[in-house]
């Protein structure tokens, strides 16, 4: 398993931790499945003691299973795209009409463990018609996304969770350069990026440290993510996990107003295509 699997691996202990609980914010059954399965004994943990941990990935996956769930009430956008897709369960749970085309894009091992998984132990229907792609976002996934039926003719809602910090700044900016070269007006987009006061946040060293030891370094941010997507023609809303209701209650961490220097901050963002200009 290479270190970026086994940060879906990850996730989907967190996504199934959320369902376990009482007042889950969402219920993800395969993530439930996929760590019962795996994991039996950090399963029989997440089902008789949630872990607070987790909460931030809870209130993420919430935030853009939201924005995903208002791009198909819009009865626009019948073709959605999830970049480092790892186990995520979206295709089985949420609320697509029929005809929605769903493309699931990770690297090759990823994909083929998930459809190893299904194959065996699928806990629930689709709810759209899905289709993994594997691609390497650093090599030419486009590619590979246009062969497997994609439409750059069609408006498209894209959901980048999780990943763009994994890569660096130049990488980042080239994924999301594709992404709207792909991209039909009326387009959306879901990212989530982090600023760089992160990297050097006393309190983040640690696991910074974590994720280096794991092969998995964190590499990127943004500081103003506002004017970066605009220079790509999108229009953001750009929140941070406490700005959001749903954090009440939960261990989320509390962030200054923006402007305040050195404040470790995670950006979630919905945003729309206004423009296809070629970023500067």
């Amino acid at each position: 398993m290479s270190s970026l699997t086994e940060t879906g691996h990850w996730i989907a202990c967190a996504r199934a931790c959320e369902s376990l609980r009482p007042d889950r914010m969402f219920e993800d059954p395969v993530a439930v499945e996929f760590i019962r399965r795996t994991e039996p004994e950090l399963y029989e943990e997440l089902r008789t003691r949630p872990a607070a941990r987790f909460d931030v990935l809870a209130l993420r996956t919430k935030f853009f299973d939201d924005y995903l769930v208002r791009t198909a009430a819009s009865g626009t956008i019948r073709q959605v795209v999830i970049l480092a897709a790892g186990m995520d369960g979206r295709a089985f749970r949420l609320p697509w009409r029929p005809d929605t085309v769903l493309y699931e894009l990770d690297l090759p091992e990823a994909v083929e463990q998930k459809t190893e998984f299904l194959a065996r132990h699928r806990p629930a229907a689709e709810r759209c018609r899905r289709v993994p792609v594997a691609a390497d976002l650093t090599a030419d996934w486009p590619r590979e996304l246009l062969r497997a039926g994609f439409s750059s003719a069609l408006p498209t809602a894209w959901l980048v969770e999780g990943v763009l910090y994994y890569l660096g700044e130049q990488q980042a900016d080239t994924v999301v350069g594709q992404v709207t070269e792909l991209s039909a007006p009326g387009s959306a987009l879901g990212l989530e990026q982090v600023n760089t006061d992160l990297y050097h946040a006393p309190w983040m060293q640690d696991w910074l440290q974590k994720m280096r030891d794991e092969g998995r370094p964190w590499r990127s941010g943004v500081n103003d993510p506002e004017s970066w997507l605009a220079g790509w023609g999108w229009r953001a809303a750009v929140f941070e996990p406490c700005d959001l209701p749903e954090s009440a209650g939960r261990m989320i961490p509390r962030t200054p107003p923006r402007g305040t220097p050195g404040a470790a901050r995670t950006w979630l963002v919905s945003a729309d295509l206004l423009d296809t200009p070629t970023a500067s």
